[in-house]
């Protein structure tokens, strides 16, 4: 039933509300705007009558003692409840205008039909901040169950992402009620007829890179000139994504090749990327086991935003990788190379116009954006870099002459080669590529 504008709603522990406007509808129910008296707005998602069942219920009770694996997740936060209706809801932030469904990443547009300019590092952080979104949910013993492009939205300018519909996530013990969404379930969840395969974390991870593919490539694994055939009904969606799917760069089948366009920009990313995709979609189909997991795209992405680089001539984004030489830009061909690479563990990070030391570089596997250090260009000598110190501490300094110092917070040294920079417990290294 439609809750009328003004209706008093009962958050439990989180007080009184009251309905002020539709904010949307489908098919389980009704998402309004509610107000309270202290804090910010709300969004109450109400069930209609057919869908609030006492296991409905009960399951989303549970994700609200749970709580949220991560701020990205829109997570149920109190129930809800109306008096005198038979019915129940649960309230969740309201998520901010700016965000788009992942949709329109394809389109290429926003709501209004404006073209959206969506950098490489924005695409390499929404993929990031998926991964480790589910990274965390899945280490909470959950799994989404529908991961998908309706459940996702993305702010065009930073990549950063928001991920709704939180009433799918089940605790991963192969039970619940739902199944996905085509083109994005597993295989083997596609071809069993009986419904006894239930999504879990392996499946969570075919759908994960279904999406990852998607927003790096602008098209589905799975589809190309072999799924152009044919009428698209459910023997189409059982042949070509249950029983006999075929990856359309898969290493040794041309029969199923993409798009030109997924093509392109499978050519732009590193082979290192390429593989991970090859796995997931060639071994990872029929072996689930076998797909990748939230850490491994993690450590690829870092990886690819450690080796940004633009074309000296042309200014298009690159992606270099440390020993294997210069790159050559996909649009006009020129050799690209840093100048120096900043070593800080494991990772090498190219220096460049755009080369940003994060909290996440001192400390591997983390999820912390918060710049520390920003690469700068002279501005009279192009072959001369700096780099600055954006923190709030200052890092002890040994020049490979010997001399040593502390360079405090908003001071900027040159970089050169041999030199040691302390940033709290990592070191970071000068070299040349």
């Amino acid at each position: 039933m439609v809750l009328a504008e003004g209706v008093g709603v009962d958050l439990g522990p989180l007080g009184r509300a009251w309905v002020s406007r539709l904010l949307g509808q489908g098919g389980q129910g009704y998402v309004y705007e509610v107000q309270r008296d202290i804090g910010d707005p709300l969004a109450l998602k109400w069930y209609k009558p057919e869908s609030a069942t006492s296991q409905q219920y009960d399951e989303m009770q549970q994700l609200v003692e749970i709580g949220s694996p991560h701020r990205r997740f829109l997570w149920p936060l109190s129930m809800a409840r109306v008096a005198g209706q038979p019915s129940f809801g649960y309230v969740m932030h309201v998520r901010k205008p700016a965000y788009l469904e992942l949709s329109y990443l394809l389109l290429n547009a926003d709501r209004d039909g404006r073209p959206l300019d969506v950098s490489f590092a924005s695409i390499i952080e929404l993929c990031r901040q998926l991964s480790y979104s589910f990274l965390r949910l899945h280490a909470r013993g959950l799994c989404y169950r529908d991961i998908s492009f309706g459940n996702v939205f993305f702010e065009p300018t930073s990549g950063d992402v928001l991920i709704c519909d939180n009433d799918n996530v089940g605790i991963d013990n192969g039970t619940g009620r739902v199944l996905g969404t085509p083109y994005f379930m597993a295989p083997e969840v596609v071809r069993d007829t009986t419904y006894a395969t239930l999504p879990n974390t392996d499946t969570d991870r075919h759908s994960l890179a279904v999406l990852l593919f998607y927003a790096l490539f602008l098209g589905h694994p799975l589809e190309g000139a072999r799924t152009d055939a044919g009428m698209r009904d459910a023997q189409w969606l059982m042949a070509h994504f249950g029983t006999d799917p075929v990856f359309c760069m898969h290493p040794d089948r041309t029969d199923n090749r993409p798009a030109e366009i997924v093509q392109q920009y499978w050519d732009i990313y590193p082979s290192y990327l390429r593989d991970l995709f090859v796995q997931a979609f060639v071994e990872g189909l029929a072996r689930p086991a076998a797909r990748i997991t939230e850490g491994q795209w993690i450590r690829a992405f870092d990886r690819m935003r450690d080796g940004m680089l633009p074309c000296p001539t042309c200014g298009t984004t690159n992606f270099w990788t440390a020993g294997e030489g210069p790159v050559r830009c996909w649009r006009d061909g020129a050799a690209i190379e840093p100048a120096y690479v900043l070593s800080i563990g494991r990772r090498s990070v190219a220096v460049g116009p755009q080369t940003v030391i994060r909290g996440d570089h001192l400390t591997s596997g983390v999820d912390n954006p918060t710049p520390v250090g920003r690469v700068q260009r002279h501005p009279e000598a192009e072959d001369r870099w700096g780099l600055s110190n954006t923190s709030d501490f200052s890092w002890p300094v040994t020049y490979p002459t010997g001399q040593s110092f502390l360079l405090q917070p908003g001071r900027t040294i040159e970089l050169i080669e041999g030199a040691r920079i302390q940033l709290r417990d990592a070191t970071l290294t000068v070299r040349r590529p």
